[in-house]
């Protein structure tokens, strides 16, 4: 069946409903809903109850008593481990914050387009642009580029954890006498606490720094999650990546051998681009002063914790991740590639026709177009892509399903590529609502946000794909329209899709949300909710 109908489901549930009491006393009981099971590694689209657990163990580790009926009624029962999203929402330690979630969901932005949305015009750029990929050359290619400013250098960035790009940014604005303006989103841990602090120790008044809080009623729903520099009104930097250790590890593959063994382990795969015009950047950098000047108005209507001096904000509880869940498995010698070079293109002079996007902007309208386009293939890799039942949501569902129709036509070439965090079960809830599962593959480390059209369109972005990153979120990226620069990214797409990629679902790692005071599991190591989301 391609769909889990509405009418299947509703028999489903009524089967779970008169085995509630049976149900919610399994060991680790989170939720139970109709859906697709996974078996022996695939999706089976037959419908089922599903059991979720905050720690599913090996049915060798369970004495009878503590497992799952193997059916109930007509059904097949399956156990699958619960993601930390859903232990937040299901379980009652959580309920506050599950609550302030679901609020900022619902709730109206405050966010007001610039008038005109200038955004929304396309350019035409006629400097070489300087395209690269991470873990490959992440640092090595960002390093110089902030070096490189003279007078102004713009930034909004989501997540700022790495002391050595802190360094260079001080070094840099503080000897040359830079004026910086830096938006930050409000949700920090620890390490970027003592970065900001740092920051504005070093720096006084040449750094005009703000944070943007988000949440119910605000200008954005649960995160600013933007990763642009302008530098001197003239060049930017754009990426799916934060300036933190994992997003651009301090690693130069591309100059040191030893530094390319085991790389796909040090730090994620990301998409990056710098673009040298003065129109485009002095745009990207209008709309980084407008959310800039907005968490002023904040602090001049009352509101505290706005400036970049305040203490640590951080509203998600840290995590309990399995240590080998961290790392992926060695990959075979004959598997390993060299890392991909930064290369300055189109290669030959000729104009690119560039539309940025930002959201809540303009990136969904600018999405439906590009999927609407496409003729022969689209290819994407996303960290995740959360499919969202909510009324407010059907937007974001409709272009899901445009794509989903895309994914079981067979002129289409249809791949995508999302991270193994949690992909056994959000896949799963994909291939319910209309898409093939054969077109997912599953890759860990993945934290890109792009897409390749036709091989000659490409999207660099920083957009997750939940409702809240598509939709409500600020987040900024680049349609480039150019075969060269297109193909560049999607060799690299295909690299991954051939050599690093699995076919097969693995069950989702026990991620146990962490609780104050909790101790830390044997085999695990806690972690900040966004340092294991990124």
């Amino acid at each position: 069946m391609r769909f889990l109908d509405d009418t299947t489901r509703q028999s489903v549930q009524h089967v779970i409903d008169e085995n509630a009491a049976a149900l919610i006393s399994i060991p680790g009981f989170v939720s139970a809903e109709p859906g697709f099971p996974i078996v022996d590694g695939r999706i089976l689209r037959e419908p089922a109850i599903l059991v979720f657990v905050s720690h599913k163990k090996p049915a060798s580790h369970l004495i009878r008593e503590e497992r799952a009926p193997r059916q109930l009624g007509a059904f097949r029962v399956a156990v699958m481990q619960a993601s930390p999203e859903r232990q937040l929402m299901e379980l009652q330690d959580f309920e506050p914050i599950a609550e302030s979630i679901t609020a900022a969901s619902s709730s109206e932005l405050t966010y007001e387009l610039i008038e005109g949305n200038p955004i929304d015009n396309p350019f035409d750029v006629t400097a070489p642009m300087l395209c690269h990929v991470g873990p490959d050359a992440g640092w090595p290619v960002l390093k110089p580029f902030l070096e490189a400013t003279r007078d102004t250098l713009t930034t909004a960035m989501y997540d700022f954890n790495a002391d050595y790009i802190a360094k260079t940014f001080i070094d840099t604005v503080r000897e040359g006498g830079i004026k910086a303006v830096l938006t930050w989103d409000d949700s920090m841990v620890p390490a970027e606490t003592v970065i900001r602090k740092k920051l504005r120790d070093s720096l006084g008044a040449q750094l005009d720094g703000w944070i943007v809080k988000c949440g119910a009623d605000r200008r954005f729903a649960s995160a600013y999650h933007e990763k642009v520099a302008v530098r001197d009104s003239e060049v930017f930097w754009l990426s799916s990546g934060n300036w933190s250790t994992r997003s651009q590890p301090e690693i130069d593959p591309i100059a040191k051998a030893s530094d390319a063994r085991g790389m796909y382990s040090k730090g994620n795969r990301e998409w990056h681009i710098i673009v040298e015009d003065e129109a485009l950047s002095k745009l990207f950098e209008r709309y980084i002063v407008y959310d800039r000047d907005g968490s002023e108005a904040e602090v001049a209507a009352g509101e505290g914790g706005v400036v970049l001096s305040v203490e640590d904000f951080e509203t998600l509880p840290d995590v309990f991740v399995p240590l080998q869940s961290l790392f992926p498995s060695p990959e075979p010698a004959a598997s390993v590639v060299e890392p991909v070079a930064p290369k300055r293109l189109p290669s030959s002079a000729r104009p690119v026709r560039v539309q940025p996007v930002l959201t809540p902007d303009n990136y969904l309208r600018r999405i439906l177009d590009l999927i609407g386009g496409v003729e022969r293939s689209i290819y994407l890799q996303f960290s995740y892509i959360n499919y969202s039942e909510a009324a407010k949501d059907q937007p974001f569902r409709d272009m899901l399903a445009m794509l989903a129709d895309l994914s079981f036509k067979p002129a289409v070439d249809v791949r995508i590529i999302v991270g193994s965090a949690d992909a056994a079960d959000k896949i799963r809830k994909l291939a319910e609502n209309g898409f093939n599962d054969s077109v997912f593959r599953t890759q860990s480390s993945i934290h890109n946000k792009g897409i390749v059209v036709d091989g000659k369109i490409v999207l660099i972005s920083s957009t997750n794909w939940s409702s809240d990153g598509v939709l409500r979120n600020r987040d900024a990226g680049l349609i480039i329209h150019d075969a060269e620069i297109a193909g560049y990214f999607q060799d690299v797409f295909l690299q991954d899709w051939n050599d690093r990629a699995r076919t097969t679902l693995d069950d989702d790692s026990p991620v146990i949300l962490a609780t104050d005071g909790a101790e830390t599991p044997p085999g695990m190591v806690r972690m900040a909710w966004r340092d294991y989301f990124g």
